[in-house]
């Protein structure tokens, strides 16, 4: 359910957040590494899987009408829905508080 790549980005900000503070550089590179992480996440991956989803209906269609011989199937990645980037995010904000405080 949850995004992996969400949760461990959000750790590791978390993580470096606590440990060198919310002025460091290091704290702002991590934070635009997961904000990067997060709209690939949410953002691209799924447009791609949609028009994939897409091209792969356009093609059977075609071959069933006759206009195209031996459609090959486009893999469909997903991508993440809203929620699970979200329920990804918390999970890391909560593990990077555990190893920064531990």
């Amino acid at each position: 359910m949850p995004s992996s790549h969400s949760a461990i980005v959000a750790c590791i900000t978390t993580s470096v957040g606590i440990n060198s503070g919310l002025g460091s550089d290091i704290f702002i590179l991590s934070l635009c590494f997961y904000l990067v992480t997060v709209r690939d996440a949410l953002g691209v991956r799924r447009a791609n899987g949609l028009q994939a989803k897409k091209l792969n209906e356009v093609g059977k269609m075609l071959e069933k009408k006759g206009l195209y011989n031996e459609f090959k199937k486009i893999k469909e990645v997903n991508g993440h829905t809203p929620m699970e980037v979200v329920v990804g995010s918390l999970l890391g904000l909560f593990n990077g508080i555990a190893f920064a405080v531990l």
